[in-house]
């Protein structure tokens, strides 16, 4: 009887310590608005069906642009007792999040927005100072600023939008100070400009992500610069404020002027498509199902390593027409079971070596699922 308990006993302790390594793994993500944001809610659904396909619960918990409300949701994420949260740099307080992370014994991941300059050298690269920071996977901000001036400078030549010295005058709309992809993206436009050789960036003012301080900013600007032919902004929504704003100046998109933004948004890639701004650069709504992936990896045996110092990169590209018509329909059906993601885990794909996060290799997927 006794060896019959005893047993008993290791049977039962072997049926529960199975249960409990089958369980799910479980993150949260921080979303910075809400699941009605152009940008944030395409984030959330791409990331919700990586998660789903891999088995991983994903809380989405909002910080609605409160910097505060980081901290609570880190806390809120601890009581939840996930395995790991994915978060952005919101107002410059990553490295604080980082070190509040590290004394839960909090694992964590980086993504969207990078830290600071001056905070990368208190933070290192992840898993060195901060053991319990995981990774960070971001995006090529300064790359998308740069092909989306490049782009709107070449166009503006072809239209002959430049003024009699042959200067292309160029009034940027960016994001918030504190955001490093509004820092990014500008020196990325920066760079067209420098390389151009004959453009001229007049002014440069903030609108903070919000499409009706974009149409405020643009209609004064455009009446104290009458001579100004391109708009560059830093969003999507912005650039669609612009193009409202001048607008009631009579002047129409393409023909007088020319305005274009970042974020592969649904407002944004509709409006690319009614002509209400000339193009979109993006690509980086798919990153937090990247990090659901990469983290997925981590905690089944194909740890983040120092490989890329753990740090990662997702390329960003201008939209075509003909990937609008591939984009749109996804993303007005917040569909997206097209997309094969377990073929992009480490874990699942033994021969996989490199992971093949480029937009480009989505849009691919879904010519394929298209021509089918």
């Amino acid at each position: 009887m006794k060896y019959f308990l005893v047993s008993l006993y290791l049977i039962l302790n072997l049926f529960i310590s199975i249960a409990i390594s089958a369980q799910p793994l479980h993150f949260a993500l921080l979303s910075a608005r809400d699941s009605q944001d152009a940008f944030w809610g395409p984030v959330e659904d791409f990331a919700q069906q990586a998660a789903k396909q891999l088995d991983i619960k994903l809380s989405i918990l909002y910080i609605k642009d409160s910097k505060r409300n980081m901290f609570n949701l880190l806390a809120k994420a601890k009581e939840l007792n996930v395995d790991a949260v994915i978060f952005p740099n919101l107002g410059q307080i990553a490295l604080q999040l980082i070190k509040e992370a590290e004394q839960q014994q909090l694992p964590v991941f980086l993504y969207n927005s990078d830290i600071t300059e001056k905070n990368k050298p208190l933070a290192g690269n992840p898993q060195q100072i901060y053991k319990y920071w995981l990774a960070s996977l971001m995006p090529d901000d300064r790359q998308a600023g740069y092909l989306l001036g490049k782009y709107l400078i070449e166009q503006a030549r072809l239209k002959n939008f430049a003024d009699k010295n042959g200067s292309v005058q160029i009034i940027a709309i960016n994001g918030s100070i504190a955001d490093t992809p509004a820092r990014q993206r500008l020196a990325g436009l920066r760079r067209a400009v420098k390389e151009d050789g004959n453009s001229n960036l007049i002014r440069s003012v903030h609108a903070y992500w919000l499409q009706k301080t974009a149409y405020y900013k643009a209609f004064r600007l455009s009446q104290r610069y009458p001579d100004t032919k391109v708009y560059w902004a830093a969003s999507d929504l912005m650039a669609i404020g612009v193009e409202q704003a001048l607008s009631e100046h009579g002047l129409i998109q393409g023909k007088d002027y020319l305005t274009g933004g970042v974020d592969w948004s649904q407002e944004g890639l509709t409006a690319v498509k009614e002509n209400q701004i000339s193009t979109s650069a993006g690509g980086h709504f798919m990153d937090g199902a990247w990090a659901v992936i990469m983290l997925y990896d981590h905690f089944n045996g194909s740890s983040l390593n120092a490989d890329y110092f753990y740090l990662y990169q997702s390329p960003m590209s201008l939209i075509s027409s003909a990937d609008i018509d591939l984009l749109l329909p996804r993303l007005e059906s917040h569909n997206w079971q097209d997309i094969n993601f377990r073929l992009r885990s480490k874990v699942l794909n033994k021969h996989l070596k490199e992971y093949d996060f480029s937009p480009a290799s989505v849009l691919e997927e879904l010519r394929k699922t298209q021509a089918l």
